[in-house]
């Protein structure tokens, strides 16, 4: 029965390898991660605790494969700096008449 649960986790994982190679290196590397450690959880789930040991093992071991397979390289997207946009200010020249906002908003007054 050992023998079984290892190869269903290697059949997993090599369809995963398959599967992600036209993915971003990002998708690639969580794809592969969490398929070998949700098979090896999977499988050592099994042997601990039979059924419910190997659906919480594979989750578990999943969540735990793909976590340590995608590394935080500090490439975010903000470094810290906070970006200032300054907008003119139109100035506009009432003529002293009520106008309405919709009109107002069409520039008609």
């Amino acid at each position: 029965m050992r023998l079984k649960h290892l190869r269903v986790a290697a059949l997993v994982a090599t369809f995963t390898v398959a599967s992600s190679a036209l993915a971003g290196e990002l998708t690639r590397d969580a794809a592969i991660g969490g398929a070998i450690g949700g098979a090896l959880g999977g499988a050592i789930g099994a042997e601990v605790a039979g059924k419910e040991g190997a659906v919480v093992g594979a989750g578990v071991g999943a969540a735990a494969g793909a976590a340590i397979a995608t590394k935080d390289d500090g490439d975010h997207h903000h470094d810290g700096k906070r970006e200032v946009i300054l907008v003119p200010v139109v100035e506009e020249h009432h003529s002293g008449r009520f106008c309405p906002p919709g009109q107002a908003k069409k520039g008609r007054c």
